[in-house]
């Protein structure tokens, strides 16, 4: 029953979420041994269809691992879920691991199967214990972790037995990236989010860029040595939901930190940003989405459509618009992935993110 009346909370809230990285199959999260994993529970959103998710059943509010085993023994996973109260509290989270695989090319629809699933939990608790009694080099294996309270909070895994250990597969990937924003300036309704992010295993060459959602971006370039901090200055204070995303160029790893604007705090602000009905579908997509809001005042929109790294590869500019907009935008001509979808109005900005697969 618990199930049942989680799964009609979510549909409600699926519009109104942006995703992560790892909330995609597609692009799960390398667990490393020896490094404690930290992400924020997803919220609002639903899980792709395919994997069959065993005793978890309805899966919702997804986090990915992928598990890479580098050196051999077993190798036992553990962790839990707390609020972000004064006093953290446990949120109750289901989970579900597959394996073992040769490779994880291709098996969010075709191998997560029933046979395959080594252990399933979706009982009341926060805890997760992941067991590989056997695990051996080469092997890999995936693991979906479900917020199943919906509750904003984080879940935190480390590897707490077993003479085994992974490795943070071949290719990079981040450990953390924080992002802090100050409050606003009222000489100009401006704001700074600054932070750092932490990776491992990244490549030798191009670029390593740090771009917000509300604005700003920076740029760094190979060698790249790890923690990188950095500063986005002048955005917009609004109170909007933003995000600040990192990418290297030459590596498909990303992460992205959600975090709130300060509100406008000059009294003599700009008229009130009145977007509505803000939706993107379907979700994930084949390669044709629809775009689709409302807008109650007359403000000049943008429309744009950006790839992991900020990149656009749609841009709309609506000159004194108001009222409802609905727009198919056809992605097939760019590489399969996640993209961010962001509206922008004049004194605010709302994003969505999808999956083209």
């Amino acid at each position: 029953m618990k199930k049942l009346v989680f799964l009609i909370a979510v549909s409600f809230f699926i519009s109104s979420n942006v995703l992560k990285a790892q909330d995609s199959c597609l692009t799960p999260v390398p667990f490393c041994s020896g490094i404690a994993f930290d992400s924020d529970a997803p919220t609002g959103i639903a899980a792709e269809a395919g994997p069959d998710y065993g005793c978890v059943g309805a899966a919702d509010n997804p986090t990915w691992i992928s598990i890479e085993v580098g050196s051999p023994g077993g190798i036992t996973i553990t962790g839990s879920g707390l609020d972000f109260g004064t006093v953290p509290a446990p949120i109750d989270i289901d989970y579900v691991y597959w394996g073992p695989f040769g490779s994880l090319a291709g098996i969010c629809y075709s191998e997560l199967t029933a046979a395959n699933i080594l252990g399933c939990d979706y009982s009341g608790s926060n805890l997760v214990n992941i067991s590989l009694p056997t695990a051996a080099p080469g092997d890999f294996y995936i693991c979906m972790i479900s917020n199943y309270a919906n509750a904003t909070g984080n879940i935190h895994l480390e590897q707490t037995a077993g003479t085994g250990s992974t490795n943070c597969g071949s290719g990079c990937s981040f450990g953390s990236l924080s992002a802090s924003p100050t409050a606003c300036d009222s000489t100009d309704n401006s704001y700074s989010v600054s932070g750092s992010v932490v990776f491992y295993n990244s490549p030798s060459t191009g670029t390593l860029t740090i771009f917000g959602s509300c604005g700003g971006s920076q740029t760094f370039t190979a060698p790249f040595v790890s923690p990188v901090s950095y500063t986005l200055s002048g955005l917009p204070s609004n109170g909007s939901s933003c995000f600040v995303s990192a990418a290297f160029s030459a590596d498909s790893c990303s992460i992205n930190k959600m975090y709130t604007a300060p509100p406008v705090c000059n009294s003599n602000a700009i008229e009130e940003y009145a977007i509505t009905d803000f939706s993107v579908f379907p979700n994930p997509s084949n390669g044709t989405i629809q775009l689709a809001f409302n807008q109650a005042s007359v403000q000049t929109m943008t429309i744009a459509i950006m790839d992991v790294l900020g990149r656009n590869v749609y841009t709309e500019v609506l000159s004194k618009f108001t009222g409802a907009y609905s727009q198919k935008v056809d992605l097939t001509p760019f590489n399969k992935g996640v993209y961010f979808v962001k509206v922008s109005g004049e004194n605010g900005t709302e994003i969505r993110k999808i999956i083209y697969q």
